[in-house]
């Protein structure tokens, strides 16, 4: 309920208005998205989230829930809702979508989708620097990790922010309510990193 979260609701998921638009957003096996497409969404209930047999994400699928490749991190800014997902896009390196909320109908945009590890590598955690471009924090699993803290500019462009000198993840990015730090945590060994900007050079 509004303004009443322990009172409990109604949860949901994800579904596109277009029936003839792929369902599927991975574009592992085609080309189903392409970087800047949007597509109308709508929201389907879900009974039982509790979901004993672990089967909540099938029976949303059959409900015509949109699927999505390993949803992570998460994050409202004033340009709307973005999500990544680890190892979506036809290279499995990592996508970004936004949901647009309005009045006249929420929207689902890709809007960025790897196609090299140089751009990115399996984007993790995110948050929005405060000149609204985003900071998503890599998180890639192999021998050896080379992980980075990378930057989506306000029109999907990437560009590297930082690189983590240790085979470790970083997580959990966000500002300081002034903008002025980017707080970072390392998985292992366990630390918190405080940046300090100035973050202007980051405006595009």
């Amino acid at each position: 309920m509004r303004g009443k979260l322990a009172a409990g609701g109604q949860l949901q998921a994800l579904a596109l208005r277009d029936p003839r638009r792929a369902a599927d957003t991975r574009n592992w096996t085609a080309a189903q998205w392409s970087a800047g497409q949007a597509a109308r969404v709508r929201w389907i209930d879900l009974d039982d989230p509790e979901s004993p047999s672990d089967d909540l994400r099938q029976r949303g699928a059959a409900l015509g829930a949109a699927i999505f490749a390993r949803g992570e991190g998460i994050h409202m800014g004033s340009g709307g809702l973005f999500f990544a997902c680890t190892s979506g896009g036809a290279a499995k390196l990592g996508q970004v979508f936004r949901l647009k909320l309005g009045r006249g109908g929420d929207r689902l945009e890709l809007f960025f989708e790897s196609a090299d590890p140089a751009q990115f590598n399996y984007g993790d955690n995110l948050t929005i620097a405060p000149d609204g471009q985003l900071v998503v924090c890599e998180d890639q699993y192999g021998p050896v990790n080379d992980n980075h803290l990378r930057g989506l500019t306000r029109r999907g462009e990437p560009y590297p922010i930082a690189r983590v000198a240790i085979q470790t993840e970083p997580a959990g990015a966000c500002f300081s309510p002034d903008g002025k730090v980017l707080f970072v945590n390392l998985y292992s060994p366990t630390k918190t990193l405080a940046i300090t900007g100035p973050w202007a050079h980051l405006r595009a």
